[in-house]
């Protein structure tokens, strides 16, 4: 599959796999899904793309029926206050967790994955030219395996070390913490 294969045709992941990726649990998709919050093609199979969407606007929607309006339409300002002090609060996690490599943007993390897959992709397909004179005189089966793996094993080695400063690196959007601004954290 390749990554732009995602935005075209869907992606199928079981009941185990979306309650990890969005944080709840097996039990809560079932509810979701019950309240048209989860998009399910088939017995445990949901369509991650449309269910991310759906999911979305499920949660935003929850979130404004909980904001309650007076008889003029308007918010109270004290609840305006706290929603917009929540909306900094977490704008700044967010932020925070950008510039230490724990959150990146699907676009960077689509052109580093891109650069990775190419760079592998670039690796198997030299393979057969690198390694045919090595292969050309040998007879021993277990000896070109392990040829053939060591040069494999090699090539992977590329997708196996991921570096988060990579990824904020090539960002599009650069962050930065002045010397004297405190860090938001979690226990904040």
């Amino acid at each position: 599959m390749k990554p732009t294969d995602l935005l075209i045709e869907p992606y199928i992941v079981s009941t185990s796999e979306i309650s990890e990726m969005i944080g709840l649990s097996d039990r809560r998709i079932q509810q979701l899904t019950k309240k048209g919050a989860l998009i399910k093609v088939a017995h445990g199979k949901y369509d991650l793309k449309l269910s991310i969407k759906q999911y979305i606007e499920y949660s935003i929607n929850e979130k404004m029926d909980k904001v309650k309006l007076d008889d003029d339409n308007e918010i109270d300002g004290a609840l305006e206050a706290a929603l917009w002090t929540k909306a900094r609060k977490e704008k700044t996690e967010l932020e925070v967790k950008i510039i230490q490599g724990d959150l990146h943007r699907s676009k960077d993390v689509e052109r580093i994955m891109n650069q990775v897959l190419g760079g592998v992709r670039a690796g198997l397909l030299s393979l057969p030219s690198k390694i045919a004179p090595q292969l050309l005189a040998l007879e021993d089966i277990p000896h070109i395996k392990s040829i053939l793996t060591r040069e494999i094993k090699e090539i992977m080695s590329d997708i196996s070390k991921y570096d988060k400063s990579k990824f904020y690196q090539l960002s599009s959007d650069k962050l930065f913490i002045e010397e004297n601004e405190p860090i938001a954290t979690e226990d904040d």
